[in-house]
């Protein structure tokens, strides 16, 4: 019988070791949780990714065809598209360049269409005076400016720099 009783206390978990356990535990959810994001969050590092990315493979359009390349933001903000040799016409009407990656599409993005970017908005993209950059065949663009995209209490910020065409993303808020 005393033989079973101290294999029974051998096997089992003392409250203090309990107690560690459980407070390990908390410490770790203490650190993981603030750095998981809503999707809203999620959302709007993905859009402004994905804007970035684009403007970036425009640029990279100007230099490698040695034309010039412009990313066009629709009147509504919806949506943008990529041009060759674009003289600044009504949106609707210009005609956007294949796809370089997916065969048989244009170049045209709307970011709330993409899976997992529903409630994205685009906001206030201003270069100079207009609503579109052109890179030039070295990849200069016509005026450096910005772009934001918001998605719940996030704002994100896409730069492109006035002399070399560098793009940047930033967080602004959320």
């Amino acid at each position: 019988m005393r033989r079973l009783r101290r294999i029974a206390r051998s096997q089992a978990f003392t409250i203090v070791e309990l107690l560690i356990v459980i407070a390990v535990l908390v410490i770790a959810a203490a650190i993981v949780i603030p750095s998981i994001g809503s999707a809203a969050d999620t959302q709007a590092i993905s859009a402004a990714r994905v804007l970035g990315s684009d403007l970036e493979v425009t640029r990279s359009l100007a230099l490698t065809t040695q034309q010039p390349h412009s990313l066009v933001f629709s009147p509504d903000l919806r949506s943008y598209k990529v041009l060759a040799n674009y003289s600044g016409g009504p949106y609707a009407s210009a005609v956007a360049i294949p796809h370089p990656v997916v065969a048989g599409k244009q170049f045209e993005m709307t970011l709330s269409r993409q899976d997992g970017m529903g409630a994205v908005r685009i906001v206030g993209p201003t270069f100079g005076s207009k609503t579109y950059v052109t890179f030039n065949s070295q990849g200069e663009p016509s005026s450096g400016g910005t772009v934001a995209v918001e998605s719940g209490q996030v704002e994100m910020q896409i730069s492109v720099a006035a002399l070399t065409g560098a793009v940047t993303v930033t967080r602004v808020s959320g």
